[in-house]
């Protein structure tokens, strides 16, 4: 008996993944139950368990290969996979069955040392051959983890099919860094809030109170959704992952942060998962921990606005006719024009600066 191990869908938008790691070894037993390998989507890293148990054998996709939802990935059987192996020679692994390719190797000539041929076998057997490996060409040296490549795929797919357009504004963050510091001081065992925090609810309320910004494009024209869902992007090691904060509008700012935290903790621990990241309404991306001072952002599909926001620093600005040094952010909204006009996006945008300027009305309960 056989069973098939195939690429999973993990969430309901998840069409491809690939494989970044085998937690199990050709020839193991399995049981059902087991982490089995680790899939990387185009949001997230996750282990996958198996659902049936036998001898793991005929790996047959390579590792970081992207491949489609549904995709037979491996096979597991019943009897060891020696025993398989030998009513039909032995099995090649992927790395193997590429080392050869390279060398010129006959995979049918080569005598595996244990249950099927390996990346070593290979090489064992070309030396002794006494052949003389092709001249490789110029060494190109990939530095692109499979995290990564999957996050340039999605951003060239948003920043091609969706027509981006940036407005931005610098807003006054006095009142903020006040406000910042006396809730903080108070805080009496709540999460710490960061800015972060304050722009993620600023977007929520004006979602709620701009309900046409909070919609996304289908193909067939524009759809709006029915729930707020802010994520916030976060910077691990080597990918970008935007966790969603579900029904924000309803969250306090003490609420907002505490989901935010554990949200950025998942992230950094690689825990997250998949439904933690679909859909969404909007997103934030704060690079002023970074020192920077503004960028813009590309969108991340399917929605159709991301808030960039800088550091708050101080800097000359005019206060009742009179030049003064204050704490100021950049933000910087982009927009698909295919969902937002510019009117509308700006209306967005400029009440967004309006609770940054004046943070004391994120603190009014909503009901």
């Amino acid at each position: 008996m056989t069973y098939e191990i195939v690429m999973p869908q993990l969430g309901l938008t998840m069409t491809e993944g690939s494989v970044s790691t085998w937690l199990k070894k050709p020839g193991e037993w399995v049981e059902k139950g087991e982490m089995l390998f680790t899939v990387q989507t185009d949001k997230v890293e996750m282990e996958v368990e198996c659902f049936g148990s036998g001898y793991l054998s005929d790996i047959l996709v390579e590792n970081e290969q992207v491949v489609p939802v549904g995709t037979l990935l491996a096979t597991l059987r019943q009897v060891a996979v020696a025993a398989a192996n030998a009513e039909s020679k032995a099995a090649a692994s992927p790395r193997a069955r590429k080392i050869a390719k390279e060398l010129g190797v006959d995979l049918a000539a080569v005598r595996p040392a244990g249950n099927r041929v390996s990346e070593e076998d290979v090489r064992r057997h070309f030396e002794q051959s006494g052949a003389v490996a092709p001249k490789p060409a110029a060494p190109v040296e990939s530095v692109a983890s499979s995290a990564r490549k999957i996050t340039a795929r999605r951003m060239t797919e948003s920043f091609t099919s969706a027509p981006h357009f940036y407005l931005g504004v610098e807003a006054n963050a006095a009142a903020l860094t006040t406000l910042r510091e006396e809730l903080n001081s108070k805080a009496n065992g709540k999460p710490k809030l960061t800015f972060t925090d304050f722009f993620l609810k600023a977007i929520a309320e004006a979602l709620r109170e701009q309900p046409g910004v909070n919609a996304f494009w289908t193909g067939d024209g524009v759809t709006r959704r029915d729930r707020i869902d802010i994520g916030c992007a976060v910077q691990t090691d080597d990918s970008l992952v935007v966790p969603v904060i579900r029904n924000a509008e309803s969250l306090d700012l003490h609420g907002v942060a505490l989901r935010r935290a554990e949200l950025v903790q998942k992230a950094r621990t690689r825990t997250l998962a998949v439904g933690d990241m679909e859909g969404g309404s909007a997103t934030v991306s704060n690079l002023g921990t970074s020192g920077v001072d503004w960028f813009q952002a590309i969108l991340n599909p399917p929605q159709s606005v991301i808030l960039a926001v800088g550091r708050i620093a101080a800097r000359p600005v005019v206060v009742a006719n009179q030049l003064q040094v204050q704490p100021t952010v950049h933000m910087n909204l982009s927009a698909d024009h295919r969902v937002l006009d510019g009117a509308a996006a700006a209306a967005f945008l400029s009440r967004i600066q309006q609770l940054i300027e004046h943070p004391q009305d994120l603190l009014v309960a909503r009901t």
